[in-house]
């Protein structure tokens, strides 16, 4: 609190953005704000009356970061990209974009449509984006019944007077479409590039709603071919005319005297929002999309900032954006905002469109509805698998963090390994790892394979795993005596670089940080912040009893983790300068000019030469899935690959718990018991296992795959 007491004090009255981190460095929250000081210093006003979700935040929050920028416009526009980038857990955030699909126009001589994930920068035309790929999917049919464009791979280009060129030939043509009529095939110039272009003129206009120009088309088209006598042709247009109409009648707003607009409402169930998007264009209801943001911790003190994070991502998302939008409340930014998206916020209380927004309301509730059992009944029946499975297995730690590996291979070309990981019970995708086994060529070998991926995920942390009873934290005013006594003794610092004798911790301008297990001081480090860009280790010392078991090393790397600079620096004399330097700390000729004088101060204190070592945090990027320890390891496969983990488990002197998931009866193994564990079909904890296991299966298969298909085009 003392460093965000100092943070407060220095905050400009100026626009920008703000990001709160917590303990581990971790970015929990990114806002905008008007003006930084004011906007920061409101969350850590006393007796402000803030929401349960702010409260939450506030508390978890041990730095404050900013940025200044020239305007409020400006600030959104950083606001949204950094919120894309790290995802905060306080922020309002709509699932993943992969969830979503857009329809694609290209941009050809004889244009392709087509459903895909990504807007790119290639002037094709995209309607979008839209939640249900079924329905996106449903619509491609029918559309390609009644106007018959293309969506193959072939590169067609016009070479004028109806001939055409085929530069990619990635498929035999014609292909079936053309048989069964759903292709129009200027691939064999059955069609011109100008009959072609008005079949794709109407697609567009179909997705933008204005279905009436079709049917003007059609019919026009219909009376032509009646008129020649060509009754076959017209009859087919005809029944393309009535499919249509068909779809039209299913529309359920239509008044000519609507403009385009968007109607957006929403309801909060159980730290989520729900939105139901209406799309109305030429006076028609055309569309209706739902989304679902994670709102953790909100209540409705927090609706402004819901519904602004909504329209603020959806609108970076959407490929039609009419000039009008209902929303059913302001929010702050809504000038800004209605810049950056070219749009009018309206807010009706009255008539036609606040009713239109009373729908969109009933909407959002009916599909929060239907949503909600699904969720409340897996969240429930995981939690249930979890503790299950940790009776089953007679564990005492819950388990958190449960870690599943594979292998898969081709006749043993290109073996590769996967690590899965399941927070809680549900996958956690930012942190599944593979591994491009590199003891292993040519010869197929599942053990020896599972043993170098355990060895490389588990070598690096066996101490952080030794360690895991001893907890690392900021040292209170109670340790502050503790620290005072073992400061007085030169002797008794073990290992680190020793200072300021006798000094009372309170009176230096030092952080201390204590190791602490069963409530007792083992150890305490301190970290000297000498200005923004300059951190200085000191005063590392451990208890008698613990030293050399490399316990300072853990000291040293919670603290560097501490310290807000890339580069740490620490004085120490030559006797103990190895110690730091197989930590990965290295020598330095040139250093601050702060340490000049304590590097004197030093060699005349303890009588020795003294150096000036730094650690580069760029060069010792730590991989935050490989930093953390499972609750449990599941191999897949049975009594073998058990056994290959055993042999790394047992080189390593791990104490992780691990088992083993064989496919054919599902026989669960363990290190510990000779016979297996068979447990009922219906079991959820067995049910846990199954998806661990069929992930990891998935993943490898998914990246050996990937590596075969990368040799093929070399």
């Amino acid at each position: 609190m003392t460093e965000i007491k100092k943070i407060l004090k220095d905050l400009p009255h100026s626009p920008g953005i703000y990001k709160f981190i917590d303990t581990d460095k971790n970015i929990i929250y990114i806002g905008k704000a008007k003006d930084l000081s004011k906007r920061i210093k409101q969350y850590f006003q006393k007796n402000y009356q803030h929401s349960t979700r702010t409260k939450k935040l506030l508390e978890k929050t041990e730095d404050i970061k900013f940025t200044e920028v020239d305007s409020d416009l400006e600030a959104i526009i950083l606001e949204t990209t950094l919120i894309k980038k790290h995802q905060p857990k306080y922020n309002v955030l709509m699932k993943d974009g992969k969830n979503y699909v857009y329809i694609k126009i290209t941009d050809e001589d004889f244009p392709r449509i087509q459903i895909v994930r990504k807007v790119e920068k290639d002037n094709a035309k995209y309607f979008g984006p839209k939640t249900a790929a079924n329905k996106v999917k449903e619509t491609f049919k029918v559309l390609k019944k009644i106007l018959p464009f293309r969506h193959c791979s072939l590169d067609i280009k016009s070479l004028g007077r109806n001939k055409v060129k085929v530069t990619k030939k990635t498929i035999k043509y014609p292909c079936l479409d053309f048989y069964i009529k759903k292709c129009a095939a200027p691939c064999i110039e059955k069609c011109t590039k100008g009959e072609y272009g008005k079949i794709i003129k109407n697609v567009e206009n179909f997705l933008k709603g204005k279905a009436g120009e079709i049917l003007k088309s059609l019919k026009e088209q219909m009376q032509t071919f009646a008129e020649t006598k060509e009754f076959e042709k017209a009859g087919k247009i005809r029944d393309k005319i009535k499919k249509i109409e068909e779809i039209l009648e299913k529309q359920k707003v239509s008044d000519p005297n609507q403009s385009d607009k968007d109607i957006i409402n929403y309801c909060v169930i159980r730290e989520k929002a729900y939105f139901n998007l209406f799309q109305i264009r030429d006076g028609k209801l055309i569309n209706q999309e739902n989304f679902i943001l994670s709102a953790k911790n909100s209540d409705d003190t927090d609706n402004q900032e819901i519904l602004e994070s909504f329209l603020n991502q959806y609108y970076q998302l959407a490929t039609d954006i009419p000039k009008e939008i209902l929303i059913p409340h302001i929010i702050e930014n809504q000038k800004e905002l209605e810049k950056i998206i070219k749009s009018k916020f309206k807010i009706p209380k009255i008539g036609t469109k606040e009713r239109l927004l009373e729908m969109s309301l009933k909407n959002a509730q009916i599909y929060a509805d239907r949503n909600k059992p699904s969720w409340r009944v897996e969240s429930q029946s995981t939690e249930k698998a979890i503790k299950e499975l940790q009776n089953i297995l007679k564990l005492k730690d819950p388990l958190k963090r449960i870690e599943c590996y594979d292998i898969s291979h081709l006749s043993g070309t290109d073996t590769v390994g996967s690590m899965i990981v399941f927070t809680k019970g549900v996958p956690d995708k930012a942190m599944y790892r593979k591994f491009k086994l590199r003891t292993i060529d040519g010869k197929p070998d599942d053990y020896k394979s599972l043993e170098e991926v355990l060895t490389r995920r588990f070598m690096k942390i066996t101490k952080e795993i030794e360690f895991k009873d001893y907890k690392f934290k900021r040292a209170r005013k109670k340790d502050k005596e503790f620290i005072k006594k073992h400061n007085e003794d030169p002797k008794g610092h073990a290992t680190g670089p020793r200072q300021g004798s006798g000094r009372d911790p309170d009176k230096t301008k030092k952080q201390f940080y204590i190791l602490e297990k069963a409530k007792k001081i083992r150890g305490f480090i301190a970290i000297h912040e000498h200005s923004e860009k300059i951190s200085e280790l000191t005063n590392l010392w451990l208890l008698k009893s613990e030293r050399g078991r490399k316990l300072g090393y853990k000291l040293i790397k919670n603290a560097i983790e501490k310290a807000k600079p890339k580069r740490v620096y620490a004085v120490c004399s030559e006797q103990i300068k190895e110690y730091y330097l197989l930590f990965g700390f290295e020598e330095i000729k040139k250093f601050p000019k702060e340490f000049g004088k304590i590097i004197k101060n030093k060699q005349k204190k303890y009588k020795e030469p003294h150096t000036c070592i730094v650690y580069d945090k760029l060069k010792h990027k730590p991989d935050k899935s490989f930093s953390l320890i499972p609750d449990l390891v599941v191999i897949d496969g049975g009594k073998g690959q058990l056994s290959a983990a055993k042999k790394v488990f047992k080189k390593l002197n791990l104490k992780v718990p691990y088992i083993s998931l064989a496919k054919k009866l599902e026989e669960i193994f363990l290190p510990t018991k000779k016979t297996s564990i068979i447990l009922e079909k219906n079991n959820e904890a067995l049910h846990l296992l199954q998806r661990t296991r069929d992930e990891a299966h998935r993943f490898a298969i998914s990246y050996n795959k990937n590596l075969r298909s990368k040799r093929f085009k070399r």
